[in-house]
């Protein structure tokens, strides 16, 4: 049956695009990490890979992205964010692709799955800020100063845009996404209840 586009309101074509967003970082950036760990020993890589530009780029700002020498293990990318993004390119990217069949053919599992990835990424956003602030916290609480490992702290403007900003954007928009999710199904679930304690227990 072919998809009838003329259908989705417009706030599904904006979450189309939010979703277009999420193939990319997913698929392209998160993925990428599992063969690009270590591309600044490439020797001489090509400025036009995108995803190498980027992690370069970005590193300059945050270094877990630009480890200089390498890891034990021959990364230039920090082993936390290879825990957090990689599994993200796999889980999250294919609940997106859930939730983007569910708008286009209007499933049942539409807001659950949108409901589930939002939450993901907003989790996500948290441990991957966690990683950094964590370790200034534990520096202050030894009475030794807070003390920034992977970034110049809130003193420098490009952390409050690169490290703040940028990813702020993968906690506001999905944490508006769950609060979506949770009043479209709310009806259903409201009724669903009713219907369970007109039954009463089960014999």
């Amino acid at each position: 049956m072919p998809l009838n586009l003329g259908n989705l309101t417009t706030g599904d074509k904006w979450t189309i695009v939010w979703l277009s967003a999420n193939f990319y970082i997913h698929f392209g950036w998160e993925l990428s990490l599992l063969h690009m760990f270590d591309y600044l020993q490439w020797g001489g890589w090509s400025r036009f890979n995108v995803f190498a530009q980027a992690f370069n780029s970005y590193g300059k700002y945050d270094r877990r992205y630009r480890l200089e020498p390498p890891d034990e293990n021959g990364s230039n990318i920090d082993k936390v964010v290879l825990a957090v993004e990689v599994p993200a390119g796999i889980v999250d990217g294919a609940l997106c692709c859930f939730w983007l069949n569910g708008i286009l053919n209007n499933t049942w599992y539409r807001y659950p799955a949108q409901l589930t990835v939002s939450a993901l990424h907003a989790f996500g956003t948290v441990v991957f800020w966690m990683d950094e602030f964590f370790p200034g916290y534990m520096s202050w609480f030894k009475g030794k100063g807070w003390k920034w490992t992977n970034t110049d702290g809130p003193k420098s403007f490009h952390w409050w845009w690169a490290f703040i900003g940028t990813n702020a954007v993968w906690f506001v928009v999905p944490l508006l996404y769950c609060r979506s999710a949770l009043n479209n199904m709310r009806p259903a679930l409201e009724a669903l209840v009713k219907v369970s304690s007109a039954l009463g227990p089960p014999a």
